[in-house]
């Protein structure tokens, strides 16, 4: 397959690992840098046109490993950062005329202790003000992000800052090794649950309501689990009961929990339903569903794969080809190291690469 044609190329200032994109023209980033003389970890949010031209630059004290956007308000920035805080940031446009942006920090929000780096962030796709996080001990936990608490100052990496506890709600298990990702399902009979992925090849369902693990398996895949997508409205509506992950074995797989009822399957490894997999040459770090605005050229079951050491690729999931996973797209050229980060809008995608620096957008 030939790959796709990339429309702009630059290179950012830091490490690039995170990416989304805004209002179909806005490109943002979150940069992660580690300074191997002190050991500090700092970075940035970058924000791009659709040119790839810096717009502003925002550093921030801790290096973003995760962005996100809410899905109920699109002006509400959430980053995760290697200093156990998530920042929330307003983003604003000053013109609609021309590229003038601004972007407030609102709040930042201290949920584990400042040597856990937070892996992952999730908004709850049905509760405005939940916010799901992972981080490298292993736990993850359930924020409140409504809850207005006095802040006060703490000492990180040298410097006192700012900041409001809030630890959340800790889920009962933890992963044994680092807890790399989320996802909240959201469509019925899931629609409370909690999915977790780590480092110690293990995938947990919590119910977010007990805070309980009502189910775990560790012998599905053969490394890590770094990135889950469960269905929504929007995509794998008819599939209410099956999730995709990806795994740093390079697999990206869909899994199926129904049993002959409307209940997931409790326990320990027990085994699901079906599975089905594809090797996509690298290992598979996170999932970004096909926006709404491209639905004409796509089908609603198709996902922007972030495959580290191969590039990304656009995945059509469920058709009636010979493959269950169907490649479409896919770009390598450009990104010479692990492609961490990828979103795409109507018009084009945006990937990153983190030690060559690579941010481009291309054709899907």
């Amino acid at each position: 397959m030939e790959e796709s044609k990339v429309q702009s190329a630059v290179r950012t200032r830091l490490p690039p690992c995170a990416v989304r994109i805004l209002y179909n023209r806005f490109v943002l980033v979150g940069t992660y840098d580690l300074d191997k003389t002190t050991g500090n970890r700092t970075g940035s949010i970058d924000v791009f046109n659709e040119q790839l031209q810096l717009l502003r630059s925002y550093n921030t004290y801790g290096a973003i490993l995760d962005l996100k956007v809410s899905p109920f308000e699109h002006d509400l920035i959430a980053t995760a950062h290697s200093t156990g805080n998530v920042g929330l940031w307003k983003f604003m446009c000053v013109s609609e005329s021309d590229d003038s942006i601004e972007l407030t920090l609102i709040a930042n929000l201290q949920v584990f202790d400042t040597e856990t780096l937070i892996t992952s962030l999730h908004f709850s796709p049905l509760d405005a003000t939940l916010l799901g996080v992972t981080g490298t001990s292993g736990e993850a936990v359930t924020l409140d992000i409504s809850l207005g608490r006095p802040s006060r100052k703490v000492t990180v990496q040298g410097g006192l800052r700012d900041v409001v506890e809030n630890h959340g709600s800790v889920l009962s298990k933890a992963h044994q090794l680092e807890c790399w990702t989320a996802e909240f399902a959201q469509l019925p009979p899931l629609q409370d649950v909690l999915f977790t992925g780590g480092d110690d090849s293990t995938i947990m369902a919590h119910d977010i309501r007990s805070k309980d693990c009502i189910w775990s398996n560790n012998r599905i895949h053969e490394a890590g689990v770094v990135a889950i997508k469960c269905s929504t409205s929007t995509f794998r509506v008819r599939q209410p009961t099956s999730i995709i992950t990806g795994s740093y074995d390079d697999y990206i797989r869909d899994l199926e929990f129904r049993m002959l009822g409307q209940s997931i399957y409790p326990g320990q490894n027990v085994p699901v339903a079906k599975k089905l997999e594809r090797n996509l040459g690298g290992g598979v770090w996170r999932f970004s569903e096909c926006p709404f605005e491209s639905r004409g050229s796509f089908s609603s079951d198709t996902l922007l794969a972030c495959c580290m050491y191969n590039g990304a690729a656009v995945v059509k999931i469920g058709s009636n080809d010979p493959e269950y996973f169907q490649v479409v797209n896919h770009l390598k050229k450009g990104h010479e190291s692990m492609c961490y980060g990828g979103d795409w809008c109507s018009d084009f995608v945006a990937t990153c690469s983190f030690y060559d620096k690579s941010l481009q957008t291309w054709n899907h």
